[in-house]
C-alpha cells in the first residue's frame, strides 16, 4: 500500500514543483499540500474507506483544478504558452 501511495505522490511533484518556480506557491505551501495529498492517498488505500474520505479526495482535487487556473490567469499571453510548452517536455521526460 505504500508503493502506490508514494508513487502517485511522486506523479504530482513536478507540477508542484513548477508552480513554485513561477512563484504561485512557496515552498511551506507545497510541503503542506504534498502533506494533505499523502494523508489523503493512505486513506483512499485502507481496507475499510469511508464515504467523507473520498469527497477529502475530490474537494482536494477540485481545489488543484481552480489553483491550475490561477496558474494560467497569472501567466497570461505567451508565457501559458512557454509555460505548457515546457510542462509538457517536462512530464514526457524531454527536458
Amino acid at each position: 500500500m505504500a508503493e502506490i501511495v508514494q508513487q502517485r505522490i511522486e506523479e504530482r511533484i513536478p507540477e508542484l514543483e513548477q508552480l513554485e518556480r513561477v512563484g504561485l506557491f512557496t515552498k511551506k505551501e507545497v510541503k503542506s499540500i504534498i502533506k494533505r495529498a499523502t494523508a489523503l492517498e493512505y486513506k483512499l488505500h485502507r481496507l475499510i474507506v469511508n464515504k467523507e474520505d473520498f469527497i477529502a479526495y475530490i474537494q482536494v482535487e477540485q481545489n488543484c483544478g481552480k489553483i491550475h487556473w490561477r496558474a494560467m490567469k497569472f501567466l497570461e499571453g505567451d508565457s501559458v504558452e512557454r509555460f505548457t510548452s515546457k510542462y509538457t517536455l517536462l512530464q514526457t521526460g524531454h527536458l
